[in-house]
């Protein structure tokens, strides 16, 4: 079953987006806060399709980086219990 959506606006970088989600409040402000994040400081002085590219780098990476680390935990674990 889908989530019933709702109208959201978000800042990202100079731009403004009005967009549906079925995210509740609080994940959806978690969300923002990591996009936040990760545009805000490039975004001062960066163009707006630059800041938007480069914050989505900063995301995959801190992604890849948290990924890497639950593998390694996995690995971990699997050793112990061998």
């Amino acid at each position: 079953m889908q989530k019933p959506s709702r109208e959201v606006t978000i800042n990202i970088g100079k731009g403004i987006y009005t967009l549906n989600t079925g995210l509740d409040v609080e994940a959806f402000d978690r969300v923002r806060e990591l996009i936040t994040e990760a545009v805000g400081e490039v975004s001062k002085g960066a163009r707006q399709e630059d800041a938007l590219v480069l914050g989505c780098l900063r995301l995959a990476y801190a992604l890849d980086d948290v990924c890497s680390k639950l593998k390694g935990i996995n690995d971990t674990m699997e050793v112990i219990h061998d």
